[in-house]
């Protein structure tokens, strides 16, 4: 490689000539070359300058997103950060977590995944699957799932992923389906619970409660339960337990929120996600040692159906979804905490993403902790009662 190739395809990247750009890369110029007398990289000069096009085509190249400049400390990142560059700073996040979630065990787990069938679900299971992974997905639709099944064998060209038929809109519902994994897949080491609902108007379920509380936080509690044995007998395992950064919006009023009486669409679905997180922490601190972890993890801001009905609220949301992101990058962070060596042995943390986040103050309070799953448990003990 000669310096003055080089030292072109830096110009082309500072004058935004995508097409020159395109042909150096092609021979062979390497785009995270630094000249001792230049120390900077193309990379660093196309975010400089504000040509998205070759950031984009850099990064899909070779160029490293974590790239150190020089014998500084900038990187590309930080250096969109200086000139605030919001699409840059965006498109190195993605390369970074899309980099950073490539395979990194040699481990073949078997990884049962609420809410397969669709959005965020089924892109974790097609992620995992290309990674060599087993999946099991869970879809309440069994036509619906089988379909995917399908088309994931097809598209990620692994067999080993199934469907089982289950549904989170009622307790009896979630304990027929743990009842099924322990028939059909008693050798599950990962639950990602994935499944959630995102309520417009107030339903009640058959047990009498509002069915975001429901699917949101009631069904993991009880299938986090119900699967511990078979996950401790399969140990090391992974609890990975999907959320939304929206639950620090949440409310928790343990007389009103099981029935929906507080109901709002945005305030249940902040406070169903509280209680999620608060259960979290809980069993964490109840499964320490165990050889089973759980972590909490809200996967970015993605476009899916949570939130869809002709109500105008919906279709506020529905507008405002065009700008987010993709499923595939919502399933990059579950399926890292899935399965990552790095994250091996981690118990009862939060991620934005992929990076730890503190808890807020309200759900790291050990007193409402109890009273929740006090309160839980009296729910779960009448249902019993009842049949």
């Amino acid at each position: 490689m000669s310096a003055g190739d080089w030292k072109d395809l830096l110009r082309a990247s500072q004058e935004g000539d995508l097409g020159l750009v395109e042909y150096y890369i092609k021979m062979g110029i390497d785009p995270n070359y630094q000249h001792p007398e230049f120390l900077t990289a193309p990379l660093f000069e196309s975010i400089r300058f504000g040509h998205l096009d070759i950031t984009e085509f850099l990064l899909k190249n070779g160029a490293d997103p974590n790239l150190k400049e020089g014998f500084g400390t900038d990187t590309p990142l930080s250096v969109a950060k200086s000139v605030q560059n919001k699409a840059a700073i965006q498109l190195l996040k993605q390369h970074q977590m899309s980099s950073s979630t490539k395979p990194s065990t040699d481990r073949i787990n078997k990884i049962l995944i609420t809410g397969g069938n669709r959005g965020i679900g089924k892109a974790i299971a097609q992620q995992l699957l290309e990674e060599g992974q087993k999946v099991v997905i869970v879809s309440r639709d069994g036509q619906q799932g089988r379909a995917v099944v399908d088309e994931l064998k097809t598209s990620s060209g692994n067999p080993n992923i199934e469907m089982i038929q289950g549904n989170l809109s009622s307790i009896a519902g979630c304990q027929a389906l743990i009842q099924a994994v322990k028939v059909k897949h008693s050798d599950i080491n990962v639950f990602i619970s994935n499944a959630g609902v995102w309520m417009t108007d107030l339903q009640l379920n058959e047990d009498q409660l509002e069915v975001s509380f429901m699917v949101n936080y009631l069904a993991p509690y009880i299938l986090c339960r119900g699967l511990l044995p078979i996950l401790q007998a399969n140990g090391p395992a992974r609890i990975v337990n999907v959320n939304a950064g929206l639950y620090v919006k949440g409310k928790l009023d343990l007389n009103k929120t099981p029935t929906g009486l507080d109901f709002g669409p945005i305030h249940s679905y902040a406070t169903t996600k509280l209680c999620s997180v608060l259960f979290t922490i809980d069993f964490a601190r109840e499964v320490a040692d165990s050889g089973v972890t759980i972590n909490a993890v809200h996967p970015g801001v993605i476009n899916t159906g949570l939130g869809d009905s002709p109500k105008l609220i919906s279709k506020l949301i529905k507008f405002v979804k065009r700008f987010w992101k993709p499923p595939t990058y919502g399933a990059q962070a579950p399926s890292w905490l899935a399965i990552s060596d790095e994250v091996e042995g981690v118990n009862g943390n939060y991620y934005n993403e992929m990076e730890v986040m503190p808890y807020i103050d309200v759900v790291k309070d050990k007193a409402l902790q109890e009273e929740l799953r006090l309160r839980t448990e009296e729910i779960l003990n009448k249902s019993m009662f009842k049949k």
